[in-house]
């Protein structure tokens, strides 16, 4: 595994919603990405947040693009 190919967190969310929205604007676009703790959100909704919230997570070649598309799209 080389260096580009490590996952790195670009944005934390409360809202399971907000995180969808941006995974699925960041899929469309051609980036592979994941989000972490989406079950525990679902599950324990009040203190998922203390614990990281909601992660995305995109490789680390693909760090630049998909931070300039979900600013983009949190400036809208």
């Amino acid at each position: 595994m080389n260096d580009q190919d490590k996952l790195v967190t670009i944005r934390h969310y409360s809202s399971h919603v907000e995180a969808s929205m941006a995974r699925d604007m960041l899929e469309n676009a051609g980036i592979p990405c994941m989000l972490t703790n989406e079950t525990f959100s679902s599950i324990y909704p009040i203190g998922h947040t203390s614990l990281g919230g909601i992660q995305l997570l995109v490789f680390e070649r693909d760090v630049d693009e998909a931070t300039r598309i979900v600013e983009n799209r949190d400036n809208e």
